[in-house]
């Protein structure tokens, strides 16, 4: 009876060692082709600065007035020029507003995946298009005003006109003509690095130098926007500053192995280009062509990035206004717990579904400002 009971007991044991052992490889391979094959991340470790301290005194933002709720949906950048301020939309469009009687107006210049799309984009499918159109209808990132003849050689300068650059997710560099009457016309400037073949991808921040030469910075060379946090937990350093080839009409690579790369602008004394980079400001010496550190770790994930002359209140000084995407700051931040655990972050990504992780980062609605120095001014936020 005992040989019997404990003969029983042996094999129940190994049955459950079995299930186990089965069980953990099957969740290994299931992994593993999950990242591999559908994601296509192979996550390895990333060493972030650490955690800074929010400083005790942050200043709120004034009554935030709502423009366009459910119509201006997912606005990115905005451009501004003869009265007018220009908007690139989460829906691919790209607006014209203006005020007319104490209210502001909008009319839809372009969209620049296309015309006809309105049936498919007019549903914005979110931050992580959920509706799976983003590609097809375009996702205007980084956007800016410049002469038309600085970018297209075969424009006469002395008819010149103002036209939009836009730094496009899918479609790549484009040109959008017209944009002060109603037919707008949009152009492709350049969708591929020079002597590559493959079409670019995320392209985001923009910038025009004196000389004229136009950069763009390209986030991520392995996804594109709607999985932009897979590029993040990824970690790899894929990111680049690219500069217009108005000849080729392609993009030269001038700065590599950047860190999510996003939005740009030049430096109060035009001798450099600024770049968000992570949780970091990167300056790019146009003289030298070297890039060091400008501002050593943010209290967010950086987005857009602004050169003004005075501060939030009015007074005047010289300072950068940087926009935050999520906080990066004590006492916890998820990035900064997984940044160096690549296991961990292939299992976060295989095992959340997409939608459900964008939604697990911390809202932060705040802008930093940085004085000529990359010293922090102060931080104003929606606590709400």
């Amino acid at each position: 009876l005992v040989w019997s009971l404990w003969r029983c007991n042996q094999q129940s044991t190994m049955k459950v060692s079995f299930l186990v052992i089965l069980s953990g490889t099957s969740l290994a391979l299931f992994v593993q082709y999950r990242l591999q094959v559908v994601i296509g991340s192979s996550p390895i470790p990333v060493f972030l600065p650490d955690l800074p301290t929010l400083p005790t005194s942050q200043h709120k933002l004034p009554t935030i007035e709502r423009i366009g709720e459910n119509d201006l949906v997912g606005p990115e950048s905005l451009a501004v020029a003869q009265g007018y301020m220009f908007a690139a939309l989460g829906d691919g469009r790209i607006v014209r507003l203006q005020e007319r009687d104490r209210n502001l107006k909008w009319t839809t210049l372009a969209r620049t995946g296309g015309n006809g799309l309105d049936d498919v984009c007019d549903i914005w499918s979110g931050p992580s298009d959920v509706r799976d159109t983003e590609s097809i209808c375009g996702r205007p990132l980084g956007m800016i005003i410049v002469n038309r003849s600085s970018v297209d050689q075969n424009y006469p300068s002395w008819t010149d006109e103002e036209v939009l650059v836009v730094a496009d997710s899918y479609k790549g560099l484009l040109m959008v003509t017209g944009i002060f009457g109603n037919a707008a016309q949009v152009q492709v400037l350049a969708a591929q690095a020079t002597a590559e073949t493959k079409n670019l991808t995320l392209l985001n921040g923009l910038v025009q130098t004196p000389d004229g030469s136009l950069y763009v910075s390209q986030t991520s060379q392995d996804f594109d926007r709607r999985r932009i946090f897979y590029a993040v937990l990824n970690g790899r350093s894929t990111g680049r500053l690219l500069r217009y080839n108005p000849t080729k009409r392609t993009l030269d690579v001038v700065v590599d192995s950047l860190f999510m790369p996003n939005g740009m602008t030049l430096s109060h004394d035009k001798s450099a280009i600024l770049v968000v980079s992570g949780v970091q400001i990167l300056s790019y010496s146009l003289e030298t062509a070297l890039m060091q550190p400008f501002v050593d770790v943010m209290m967010g994930t950086g987005d857009n990035l602004k050169t003004l002359t005075h501060l939030p209140t009015g007074e005047p000084r010289s300072c950068y206004w940087a926009g935050y995407g999520s906080k990066y700051a004590q006492p916890f931040n998820l990035l900064y717990i997984l940044a160096d655990k690549p296991w961990m972050k292939g299992l976060v990504q295989a095992l959340v579904p997409y939608s459900i992780l964008i939604e697990l980062i911390p809202k932060f609605t705040a802008f930093a400002v940085y004085d000529e120095n990359g010293v922090l001014l102060q931080i104003y936020r929606d606590p709400d």
